[in-house]
C-alpha cells in the first residue's frame, strides 16, 4: 500500500465521537466495496457492518444485492438489505431515490451507530457544480459536510478530501470486484451527465479541477457557517413574542441579512425553505397595501403580515364557514385544523351545546346591559384575521355563550341551567406553535 492508498485508510482511523459502531452504505459500486473493505481489514476495532438499499430501479437489482451479501459475509461484515420503492413523480427519479434510501437508512440505524459513506473529492466537485447551476446560494455551495447527521445519526464521509483516482488504485491493489451500475453512465440523470461529459472536458484543460472544486465547496461551507452565525443574532434582534418577526426591526437591516434572517426563522419553524421569488415577495409584505393580512404563500407555508409583524404558520385550508357541529363538553376536533376544544370544572352532566364559526353580525352581551359587536371586540383584542375566521362560537340554544379567550356571557350559568365551566381551546393558527386559549 502506497501513500496514496495509505491515506484512504487513515482518513478511517478517527470517526465521530461516541462511535460505538460504524454502517457502510453499501451498494456494491467501486467506491463503496473500497469503503468497506478498508473498514475490514484496515481500519481500527469497531463493529461494522454493511445496508444495502434495493430500489428496484434496475433489471440487475437482485443480482446486485446478492453479490452485496455474498461479499459482506466473506470479508466477515453483518449484512443488512433494505428495500424501497421509488416515485419520481414531480421531482426527478435521482432525488425521489436518495430521500426513500436516506429514510430507509435512518430507521435501520441503533444507538452509538454512525452511517459512513464512500463520498470522495470528486463526487464534491459535481455537488459544487450542481448546485452552482440551480442557483444556490453558499449553503447549497458547501456541498456535502465531512460530518453530517441522519436524523438522530451521524452522516460520516471520511473521504471528501480523497480523490477517485487513490480509491481506483487501493481497488486494483487488493484485486477488488465491484458492480458497474449503467445509471452511472447515463447522459439523462445531471449528475452522470457532468461526470461523464463535463468533467471529462474541464479536467482536461484544469487536471486538478476536481481537487480544486471541492476545496471551493469548503470555502463555501466556512462562508455559510459565517452567515449563518450573523443570521442567529439578527434573528434574536428582531424577534417577538412567541416566533413573530418585528417589521420596524427589520428595516434596521439590509435585504441581504434579512433575507437569511427569513430562511433562519422559517428553518427553526420547520416550513418550507423559500426561493428567492418567494423571499422577494416576504420583503414586500411590510408595505402592502392589502387592508387585512396579505400572505406570501409557497409551498405548504404562508408567511401573512399583522399588526406590525411577519407570521409564519402551515398553509391554512379555508375556514369552516357554515358549518355546525354539536358538543357536550368533552374533547372535540375542530374542522379545517382549527384545533379541539375541551371543558374543565364543568357540571357532572353533559351539556348540549353547539360550535360555529363566524358569519359576520355576531354581538356579545356585556355586563349590565347592551351589546358589542364582536368584530369590534376581537379587533381591539388584537387577534389576527386568519385566527378570527378560525375560532370557534359556542352557543347554548340560540345564545352565543362563549368566544374563546376573548368573551364570556355574564349570565351563563343561568342559561345554562347548571356550572358551566373553563372552555379551552387548543391551535396552531398563529405561528404553527401550540396555543391553549381559556375561556
Amino acid at each position: 500500500m502506497n501513500a496514496r492508498t495509505g491515506a484512504l485508510v487513515s482518513a478511517l482511523a478517527a470517526p465521530p465521537e461516541k462511535t460505538r459502531a460504524l454502517v457502510v452504505g453499501f451498494s456494491g459500486g467501486l467506491d463503496s466495496t473500497v469503503l468497506l473493505h478498508a473498514l475490514a481489514h484496515h481500519a481500527p476495532p469497531f463493529a461494522v457492518r454493511a445496508i444495502h438499499v434495493c430500489h428496484h430501479l434496475q433489471p440487475q437489482a437482485e443480482v446486485w444485492a446478492e453479490h452485496c451479501r455474498r461479499q459482506s459475509l466473506d470479508w466477515g461484515i453483518e449484512f443488512e438489505r433494505l428495500d424501497v420503492s421509488v416515485d419520481g413523480a414531480g421531482r426527478g427519479i435521482e432525488a425521489a431515490a436518495r430521500e426513500a434510501r436516506y429514510n430507509a437508512i435512518g430507521t435501520a440505524l441503533t444507538a452509538g451507530e454512525t452511517f459512513v459513506t464512500a463520498h470522495h473529492c470528486q463526487d464534491q466537485a459535481e455537488t459544487f457544480l450542481l448546485q452552482a447551476l440551480r442557483g444556490a446560494g453558499p449553503r447549497g455551495l458547501a456541498g456535502m459536510p465531512v460530518l453530517g447527521t441522519l436524523g438522530r445519526y451521524y452522516h460520516w464521509r471520511p473521504w471528501l478530501g480523497i480523490e477517485r483516482g487513490a480509491i481506483r488504485d487501493y481497488a486494483d491493489g487488493q484485486g477488488l470486484d465491484w458492480i458497474e451500475d449503467p445509471t452511472n453512465q447515463s447522459p439523462d440523470l445531471a449528475r452522470s451527465f457532468l461526470r461523464t461529459r463535463v468533467m471529462p472536458a474541464v479536467e482536461a484543460h484544469w487536471p486538478a479541477a476536481g481537487a480544486t472544486l471541492s476545496r471551493a465547496a469548503a470555502h463555501a461551507q466556512e462562508a455559510a457557517e459565517a452567515i449563518e452565525a450573523l443570521a442567529r443574532v439578527d434573528l434574536a434582534n428582531v424577534r417577538e413574542g412567541e416566533g413573530a418577526l418585528s417589521c420596524a426591526a427589520l428595516a434596521g437591516l439590509t435585504s441581504a441579512r434579512t433575507k437569511q434572517v427569513i430562511r433562519l426563522w422559517l428553518e427553526e419553524a420547520e416550513l418550507d425553505t423559500p426561493d428567492h421569488r418567494h423571499l422577494e415577495q416576504i420583503l414586500a409584505l411590510p408595505t402592502s397595501r392589502l387592508a387585512s393580512s396579505p400572505c406570501a404563500h409557497f409551498a405548504d407555508t404562508d408567511v401573512r403580515l399583522f399588526d406590525g409583524q411577519l407570521h409564519c404558520v402551515p398553509a391554512l385550508v379555508p375556514p369552516p364557514t357554515g358549518q355546525t357541529l354539536t358538543w357536550d363538553g368533552g374533547e372535540l376536533s375542530l374542522p379545517a385544523r382549527c384545533g379541539t376544544l375541551d371543558m374543565e370544572n364543568a357540571a357532572a352532566q353533559a351539556l348540549s351545546l353547539t360550535v360555529t364559526f363566524r358569519a359576520g353580525g355576531e354581538r356579545l352581551r356585556q355586563a349590565g346591559s347592551g351589546h358589542r359587536r364582536l368584530k369590534d371586540v376581537l379587533r381591539e383584542a388584537v387577534i389576527a384575521p386568519w385566527v378570527r375566521e378560525r375560532m370557534p362560537l359556542i352557543y347554548f340554544g340560540d345564545a352565543l355563550v362563549v368566544v374563546p379567550g376573548v368573551w364570556r356571557h355574564p349570565e351563563i350559568e343561568r342559561i345554562a341551567g347548571a356550572e358551566f365551566g373553563t372552555v379551552i381551546w387548543r391551535h396552531r393558527l398563529l405561528d404553527g406553535s401550540l396555543r391553549v386559549v381559556r375561556a
